[in-house]
Order: structure tokens, then C-alpha cells, then sequence
């Protein structure tokens, strides 16, 4: 490194470049789904949303239609399967809503109806009071509870439980405030969060089934066999168009759904989810970014090992096995890429962290006065350590790929052939 620095600079500056294009590409595909508070608990969880139903009485004037689920359809398909641990009833579609108190004028927040589950199955900050439980979502009791943000708009301190507000000019109490969370955040986040009563439960289309605004949310227990979940599922579709032969048919379409496939938006209310075409897309382009970079090192390698010959010659002449000038010449590789790999890591956190909104889209849905223009992830969603393995097993690959030819090469010239030329450069 000290005798060939031109050399060590380019290999350092392709690893780093190689590293942050990889990890670039990751983080941007690891902000879909994000595991951080609340939502630590992503990998666990799977949703049950939407139906599709085929009409078979014949005055129907529509053939088929796609809607979300009421609660009693929610509770049949769902309820009580094997290896599910805890099982929460929140809105399909968040709401926006005006909210306002005495003092200022009413703004366009974002809403959400929840039962009690919701707030032990995502790991929410109480800044001050607590959720509402069993008996509010039961009895449909006026209670809320808000954000930070929302409780400093209205009140100006955080200080807000037993306050009321009025969410479309009715009276709510406020039960708790909970720290903000990043919209990013789709399933956790909203500004003000109501139970899900009597009045949400009941809801029902002009058809009398479907449009009940409801999806449910399943934390797995370690270990459980989604596809076996699946299975159980797709038979209780089975029963209940039994029970409704004659009248409709509901299309099973691989309910319920992993967290990267809703994060995706891989699937419709009335199409199957397919995600190998994602798959396949990601892993062409880790190859692309690893091979191509890997490629161009080896050429570099190749070339500072030439100035080497006399070296490896000598070195060869002194019994020095073939094995171990390849495994010291991988090793001296390898701190290389891992210093450019570091520089490359630390690279693509900050390019992330400050300039995602030129290259990511995020798909914010949420209609709220209070979310700024911008929305940007925190740190705590960029770097984990799981990226962090991600980025030494890249550099690790990288090392191989661009090191281990040349490296062979270079142990199996013969020393007097090394030697003589050197004598002749």
C-alpha cells in the first residue's frame, strides 16, 4: 500500500464505489419495509385485506366486484388459526379527517380506527397517558388517541390527555399521546387514532356483503409455516362459499399477505400476488453491481501483482508454498476492499439519509396538513446490521471474485522465471 499508492487508491475508490452502488440499491428496497419502532415487528406479520366476490343470482347488474372486508367476513377467514399469537381489526383505508379544539380552527389530519391489539402489536412511545382498550372499541366510548405533533398543533404542549378534541365536530377525550412516526411508516403511522366501535364493525355494502373498510393484522408466532396458514385459509373460502352457493363466490387469492408483498403493492383486490418477477429483478442487478465492479479490480490486481514478480519469486525460491502466497495476497486484498468498502457503506447511509427524495419514491398516501413536503427516513431505517453483514459478505465475494485469479496466477510462476524478469524491466 505505501510502495503502489496510485494503485491502492483506484482499488480502494472501485470497492467503495462498487459497495455504495449495492447498498444503495438495498436500502432503497429495505425502505419498503422498514423494522423499526413501532413496527419492530414486520418479519411476524401478515394481513388479511380485500375480497373478491363473482355474482351468481342473476339481478345482479354487476358480474363481480372487488371491496374490502367486513368484520364478520374478517373474523371467519382469520380467526383462531394455528401459530397466530396475537390478531388485531384496524381501517382498511385511512381517513382524513378534520381536527381541531376551541381554541384553533379545524385541520385536515389523518385517521384511524383500531381495536385494542393494534397497540400491543406495534411498539408505540406513550409520551403521556395510555391507548384505549377493550371496553372503549366494545361500547364505541368518544376516546382518541393523538400525536406529538398533532397534541403541540392544538395545544401547544405535549401535555394533552383528558383534553377534548373534536374530530368532525364531535367531541372526543384524549386518552394518550404517542411519539410522531414517520410516515414512511404506513401501518403504524397516522395522527390521530380512534377505536374501532360498534358503528366501523357493522359497516356493510348496498349488497350486503364486503365494504366494511376492514383488514387484520396476524403476529406469527416463531417459526410458523405460512403456506400452512395459507392452506387453512384457502379451505374456510372453500366453507364459506358453500354457505353462500347460489348468491356469490369469493376468489381466493393467497390471503393472507406477507409484509413485503403489502409494502410492494405486489397484488390487487382481485389479482394474486406474484413476486418472483421482483425477486429475479433484484438479484440480476446485486450480480450486475458485483460482476462489473469485480471485473475491473481483477484487471487492477493483475497489474499491481506484476510489479510484484521479483517478490513472489523470491518468496517462492525461500519454499514458500503456492497456498500461502495465495492466501497472503486475498488477505492484502482484503483489507483493501474492506477500507473501500467502509468508505462505500458510509457513503450510501448519507447519500440516502440526504438526498433520498431525488431518486426514491416513497408512495406517501396519507392526506394530512401536518406531513412536510419532504419526507425523509431516519438513520434507524438506512444502516441495521443486517445491512451492515450485507456489506462485509459484498466485500467478502468482491474480494474473491477480483483477487483469487490473479492471486493464483502470480503463485504459480516459477521464481527464476519471476526473478529474470525483473532483471530485464
Amino acid at each position: 500500500m505505501r510502495h503502489q499508492k496510485m494503485m491502492m487508491w483506484v482499488s480502494i475508490g472501485g470497492t467503495a464505489l462498487a459497495i455504495f452502488l449495492v447498498m444503495t440499491y438495498f436500502m432503497g428496497e429495505q425502505l419498503k419495509t422498514p423494522a423499526v419502532a413501532p413496527e419492530l415487528n414486520r418479519s411476524r406479520i401478515v394481513s388479511g385485506q380485500n375480497i373478491h366476490l363473482l355474482f351468481t343470482f342473476p339481478d345482479m347488474n354487476s358480474k363481480e366486484v372487488s371491496t374490502s372486508l367486513d368484520y364478520d367476513q374478517t373474523h371467519f377467514f382469520y380467526d383462531n388459526l394455528d401459530g397466530v399469537e396475537l390478531m388485531s381489526f384496524m381501517s382498511m383505508w385511512e381517513n382524513s379527517t378534520e381536527v381541531g379544539n376551541s381554541i384553533e380552527d379545524a385541520v385536515v389530519m389523518s385517521m384511524k380506527n383500531t381495536d385494542e391489539n393494534y397497540w400491543k402489536m406495534y411498539d408505540f412511545t406513550f409520551i403521556e397517558g395510555k391507548p384505549y382498550g377493550s371496553t372503549e372499541c366494545e361500547s364505541g366510548e368518544k376516546v382518541a388517541v393523538i400525536s406529538r405533533k398533532v397534541a403541540r398543533r392544538l395545544f401547544g404542549t405535549e401535555k394533552s390527555v383528558g383534553k377534548d378534541i373534536k374530530v368532525n365536530g364531535i367531541p372526543y377525550r384524549i386518552t394518550g399521546v404517542v411519539k410522531d412516526v414517520n410516515p414512511l411508516l404506513e401501518t403504524a403511522y397516522s395522527d390521530i387514532w380512534l377505536p374501532l366501535g360498534p358503528e366501523e364493525r357493522a359497516e356493510k355494502s348496498g349488497y350486503g356483503v364486503g365494504d366494511g373498510n376492514i383488514q387484520v393484522k396476524l403476529l406469527l408466532r416463531p417459526g410458523t409455516d405460512v403456506e400452512a396458514l395459507k392452506k387453512e385459509v384457502e379451505r374456510r373460502y372453500t366453507i364459506y362459499n358453500k354457505q353462500h352457493e347460489g348468491e356469490y363466490k369469493a376468489t381466493y387469492h393467497g390471503q393472507p399477505y406477507t409484509d413485503i408483498v403489502v409494502s410492494n403493492h405486489d397484488y390487487g383486490s382481485n389479482t394474486t400476488p406474484d413476486t418472483h418477477p421482483g425477486r429475479t429483478l433484484n438479484f440480476i442487478v446485486y450480480v450486475i453491481l458485483l460482476i462489473l465492479p469485480a471485473i475491473n479490480l481483477s484487471s487492477m490486481t493483475g497489474s499491481r501483482l506484476k510489479v510484484r514478480e521479483s517478490e513472489l519469486g523470491v518468496r517462492r525460491a525461500f519454499g514458500a508454498s503456492k497456498a500461502s502466497i495465495v492466501r497472503q495476497l486475498l488477505g492484502e486484498n482484503l483489507i483493501i476492499t474492506l477500507a473501500g468498502g467502509a468508505i462505500g457503506l458510509i457513503c450510501s447511509v448519507l447519500f440516502s439519509y440526504l438526498l433520498s427524495g431525488l431518486f426514491m419514491e416513497f408512495g406517501i398516501d396519507h392526506e394530512s396538513s401536518l406531513i412536510e413536503s419532504t419526507v425523509k427516513p431516519e438513520l434507524g431505517m438506512l444502516f441495521s446490521w443486517e445491512g451492515f453483514l450485507l456489506a462485509l459478505l459484498f466485500c467478502f465475494i468482491l474480494n474473491l471474485i477480483s483477487a483469487f485469479v490473479p492471486a493464483w496466477k502470480a503463485a504459480r510462476i516459477q521464481p527464476a522465471t519471476a526473478i529474470a524478469r525483473n532483471r530485464n524491466n
